[in-house]
């Protein structure tokens, strides 16, 4: 199967997932989002309700972050590795960055930019945020959109790229294997929020592939939220993998050019706007098992009506 008009194959066959295998990834979406709203509800502690906005993205717990960069819109932290509010256990045991902010527009075009149901949706994200193609292909679709969560989808994605996804803080060619989710909900806040949800996932079916491709890892939670006042605020998440000192100079700036991106989600919903249909006969890499799979998120949300 070739792609992108790439003579590249995908190396992996369509997943047909056990039963265990898709509980497992559901799990794994579960216990994700849990942990980013939970980072997110205790960002926002202590914020005066009246106003109904969180926090400004430049005023955080110092005690507990480090601030590495902020501009008019965001701020990007790292959780300090001396604290007593270190997590430890974080899956990759190294760092915990924190990116917020806000960005002027509807959180509407936010999700129909960010919304990847298909892998052309997600080479054209990587192209127009990252400025740099990527490979793969959807493996498996577990959901996807409803009439109640147009921007629903849930699925297993393979990808190939120079660098790495999202964060480019390495230069040889890597893959990686990963479960990610998107949509809209209620939080038991009230706050009508969009999410998205991405990890790294081991599976027998997609072994590693042979040298100089490094399987990587990755982890990231975004949480999208809608503000009385027009504008939506960005929480993102991310636990990273580097061997880096986090507080090089260069790392830093790697770190934040490539989390900058995600406050470029509305470049990515004129592009998708503009895109000019496909023509006909030009192969799609999506690789689709659609499953009837139902999940619910539990303790802290419910789905948007």
């Amino acid at each position: 199967m070739t792609f992108g008009g790439r003579n590249n194959s995908v190396p992996f066959e369509q997943l047909h997932l056990t039963g265990k295998q898709q509980q497992a990834c559901q799990d794994l979406t579960c216990q994700l989002l849990d942990r980013t709203l939970r980072s997110y509800a205790e960002r926002n502690e202590g914020v005066d309700g009246l106003l109904n906005a969180p926090r400004h993205h430049a005023d955080h717990d110092r005690s507990r972050w480090k601030q590495l960069k902020t501009q008019g819109n965001a701020s990007l932290y790292a959780e300090r590795t001396d604290g007593p509010w270190r997590d430890f256990h974080s899956p990759f045991g190294n760092c915990t960055l924190l990116a917020v902010g806000t960005i002027h527009d509807t959180l509407d075009e936010i999700m129909f930019g960010l919304e990847t149901p298909d892998f052309a949706a997600i080479q054209l994200r990587s192209e127009t945020l990252f400025k740099h193609p990527v490979e793969g292909a959807v493996l498996a679709q577990l959901a996807g959109p409803t009439e109640a969560d147009p921007f629903q989808f849930m699925g297993i994605t393979w990808l190939e790229g120079q660098r790495s996804w999202p964060l480019n803080l390495v230069t040889q060619r890597r893959d990686f294997v990963v479960v990610s989710a998107t949509g809209v909900m209620l939080h038991t806040n009230g706050d009508l929020i969009g999410y998205e949800v991405v990890q790294s996932i081991d599976l027998p079916q997609c072994p590693r592939l042979s040298k100089p491709t490094v399987r990587g890892k990755v982890m990231y939670g975004v949480i999208y939220t809608q503000r009385d006042d027009g504008d939506v605020d960005v929480f993102v998440q991310m636990h990273i993998e580097t061997r880096s000192h986090l507080y090089d100079k260069l790392v830093i700036s790697q770190v934040w050019e490539s989390v900058l991106r995600f406050w470029n989600a509305p470049s990515l919903s004129e592009a998708k706007k503009l895109q000019e249909v496909r023509p006909r006969g030009v192969a799609v890499p999506t690789l689709v098992i659609t499953t009837h799979a139902h999940f619910v998120w539990f303790k802290y949300a419910q789905a948007a009506e």
